[in-house]
């Protein structure tokens, strides 16, 4: 049975030309007499297993895949994407992103390191962990600004020059947008959290989508659809390794 979607109200903040995220302050009143603070409620688990569907828009990718994804809290992200027989099975620690092409019997690894390189942010496991979820991505610290507007609220962050501002709605406090930029690099991403669903007592964003620019290149986005989220305190499989005449392969730019 399909859930049933849960309401949040979520004002978007007015956007740009170039679809970067711009506070109406003629519609939304700041209270910043004083140092202002308020909760935010994270998703809590243990292991998790989640149904999904993954759409790719880049200039030399359009295609939707079916995934399933295994969470190990704080751990490891197993995916594997199967059309009919498995086609792709990827490995996501805490120091590596690792994949396996079963249709061409090639694999890849790239440290985080390597991947925020090449994508002009940082990226980390954590990061990748908090997006499936909609969980703040970059952790709190006490000189990031707290705004309580009259639409929704803000926390932004400055990490070495990168401005994020992360957007909550009003009632439940769940984050729904987020705008990072680095204006040294001429990179932008913003994600959008939708269709939020009752799982576990929880409540998770369905669909995940991702935009990412940069100076001189094509925008990319990632969608990701979420048709069933399993919160498991059992053990689950993370099966990863690498078969004999796999050829290691550079991962092209996508």
């Amino acid at each position: 049975m399909k859930k049933k979607a849960i309401e949040i109200v979520t004002n978007e903040p007015k956007t740009a030309q170039n679809d970067s995220l711009k506070i109406d302050s003629t519609s939304s009143v700041s209270i910043k007499e004083e140092k202002v603070f308020f909760d935010v409620p994270q998703v809590d688990f243990d292991k998790l297993k989640i149904k999904s569907k993954i759409t790719l828009n880049t200039e030399k990718i359009k295609q939707s895949i079916p995934a399933t994804i295994h969470v190990k809290k704080d751990s490891v992200i197993w995916i594997s994407i199967a059309i009919g027989l498995e086609a792709a099975r990827a490995n996501i620690d805490k120091d590596s992103i690792a994949l396996l092409d079963r249709l061409n019997r090639n694999y890849y690894k790239m440290s985080f390191t390597q991947l925020s390189t090449r994508l002009g942010f940082d990226v980390n496991y954590h990061m990748l962990q908090s997006l499936l979820i909609g969980n703040l991505p970059i952790d709190k610290l006490e000189e990031d600004e707290y705004q309580i507007l009259s639409e929704y609220n803000i926390i932004t962050q400055n990490r070495s020059g990168v401005i994020i501002t992360n957007f909550f709605e009003k009632i439940k406090s769940k984050l729904y947008s987020i705008s990072a930029k680095d204006n040294t690099r001429n990179t932008e991403l913003r994600i959008d959290y939708k269709n939020f669903i009752n799982e576990n007592d929880q409540i998770v964003p369905s669909i995940i989508n991702l935009m990412i620019s940069a100076e001189n290149q094509p925008k990319a986005t990632i969608e990701f659809e979420h048709s069933k989220l399993d919160f498991l305190d059992r053990n689950i499989r993370f099966p990863f390794n690498i078969p004999k005449g796999y050829t290691k392969s550079e991962i092209p730019n996508f």
